[in-house]
C-alpha cells in the first residue's frame, strides 16, 4: 500500500537524487541494509527507496495554523529533512576553471559589484545554497518542479539565518528551513509559516537570472563560479525528462487553469494582493511589455537571447515613462532617454543616470503560479 501511495513520486522526483539519499542513508546507519538488498538480487536504487518511504511519516498537519495556508493539506511530506543537503559552504572557481557548456543553465547574481554562478544541473542535486558576499548573505533558491528560482536574503533583524530543504512542498514548490529556529519558508512566499520566526519576511533581492552559461559569461567575464567538494556541473539535467513531460509536480494540482499550456513559463507579479501573469512567448517579438496594474506603471523585459527578466515602475520623479508598442529599444518616447533594461539606468538622454525601480517577480510554470494564484489575470 505504501509503494502504492509513493510510487507515482519515486519516477519524478527520487530518481534524480538517490546519490543523496544513499548518503542520507550512510549516515543513519542503513548501509546494511544496502548489502543485503544486493545479496538478494533487488535493485539496491530501488531498495532505498523503499527504506526512504518507511522513514517518511504520515502528514499530520495540526500545527498548519496560520492564515497564508487555505487548508491544512497543503504541505506534503516527500522526504526527510536534510535529505536533500543544502550547501552550507560553497566555493567558487573563476569562469575560466568552470568547465560548463555554453548551453547549460545557470543562475547568475550581482551583488556589491561581484557576480556569481551557479550550475542548475548541480543545484537539482542541493535546491539550496547559503552565499555570501561582503556582508550581504543570501540564499540562492532553486526548486526543479516549479522552475523557480529565487534569491533572499538571510538576515531577519541583524540575525543571520543558514536554509536547509525542509523535504516538504507547499503546492508542487520547495519549502526551506532554518537550522536556527525550525521555522517553515516556501520559497514562494519569502515567508515563515510555521516556527518561532512565523509571519516574519526574507527580502527578495532583485536581479537575479537564470541563463546559458555563455552568455552569462560573456555579460560577466570576471564572474566567479559554484564548485561544492570539487564539483562545478554534474554534466546533465536531472530533471531534463521531467521538463519535456506533461507532468506537473509529484501532487495533484488544485487549482487547475486551461488558459495557458501548463508548463508554459510566465513571468507573475503581485500588486496589492492582485495578481497577474505574462507569458514567454509575449517576448517572441519585443523585449518590452507596459501594463497598468492596479496603479503600478509597469515595464516588463525580457531578452529572449540572454534570458534576462527584470520588471521596473516606469514612473520616475513623477513622470511615467512609455514606449512604442512591440519597440526592441530601450528609448521612451516621453522623456527620450535611452535606458540601459538590464540593470534599469538611463544611459543617455535627459534622464540619463538615473534608476528605474524594480519591482519583485517569479519566472515559474504556469501551474504552480495559477495554483497559488487562481484568481490571477493574464496579459494577451
Amino acid at each position: 500500500m505504501l509503494i502504492k501511495k509513493w510510487g507515482h513520486i519515486l519516477f519524478v522526483y527520487y530518481l534524480p537524487i538517490f546519490k543523496t539519499t544513499f548518503r542520507f542513508l550512510r549516515k543513519r546507519d542503513i548501509t546494511k541494509h544496502l548489502l543485503c538488498a544486493e545479496t538478494n538480487g533487488m535493485c539496491p536504487h530501488f531498495y532505498v527507496f523503499l527504506v526512504l518511504c518507511s522513514l517518511v511519516p504520515e502528514a499530520n498537519l495540526c500545527w498548519a495554523s496560520t492564515a497564508i495556508l487555505q487548508k491544512k493539506d497543503e504541505i506534503r511530506y516527500v522526504l526527510p529533512r536534510d535529505g536533500i543537503p543544502a550547501i552550507k559552504s560553497p566555493e567558487f572557481v573563476p569562469a575560466s576553471e568552470a568547465g560548463l557548456d555554453d548551453n547549460e543553465p545557470v543562475i547568475g547574481i550581482t551583488i556589491n559589484g561581484e557576480s556569481r554562478a551557479y550550475s542548475v544541473y548541480l543545484l537539482n542535486h542541493h535546491e539550496i545554497v547559503n552565499d555570501k558576499i561582503g556582508d550581504e548573505a543570501f540564499a540562492v533558491t532553486w526548486c526543479p518542479l516549479a522552475n523557480l528560482a529565487v534569491v533572499y536574503g538571510r538576515e531577519i533583524d541583524g540575525n543571520e539565518y543558514t536554509f536547509g530543504v525542509s523535504g516538504k512542498l507547499l503546492k508542487n514548490t520547495l519549502v526551506m528551513f532554518d537550522y536556527e529556529t525550525d521555522s517553515l519558508w516556501p520559497i514562494v512566499y519569502g515567508e515563515a509559516i510555521d516556527g518561532k520566526l512565523s509571519g516574519m519576511k526574507l527580502n527578495n533581492i532583485p536581479g537575479s537570472q537564470k541563463m546559458p552559461w555563455g552568455e552569462w559569461k560573456a555579460l560577466h567575464p570576471e564572474t566567479l563560479v559554484l564548485s561544492y567538494q570539487g564539483t562545478k556541473t554534474i554534466g546533465y539535467d536531472a530533471y531534463k525528462n521531467y521538463h519535456g513531460s506533461e507532468r506537473t509536480g509529484i501532487h495533484p494540482v488544485k487549482n487547475v487553469d486551461n488558459r495557458l499550456r501548463a508548463k508554459t513559463n510566465i513571468i507573475g507579479i503581485e500588486v496589492n494582493d492582485k495578481y497577474k501573469a505574462y507569458p514567454f512567448s509575449l517576448f517572441n517579438n519585443t523585449k518590452i511589455i507596459t501594463d497598468e496594474f492596479h496603479g503600478l506603471n509597469l515595464l516588463v523585459y525580457r531578452n529572449n537571447k540572454t534570458g534576462t527578466i527584470m520588471v521596473y515602475d516606469r514612473k520616475i520623479d513623477g513622470s511615467v515613462i512609455d514606449f512604442e508598442k512591440n519597440m526592441d529599444n530601450a528609448t521612451d518616447n516621453v522623456t527620450n532617454t535611452t535606458w540601459d533594461l538590464e540593470g534599469g539606468i538611463g544611459i543617455d538622454g535627459s534622464m540619463k543616470g538615473k534608476t528605474l525601480r524594480p519591482v519583485n517577480f517569479l519566472a515559474v510554470y504556469w501551474f504552480v503560479w495559477a495554483d497559488y494564484h487562481p484568481e490571477t489575470e493574464v496579459f494577451y
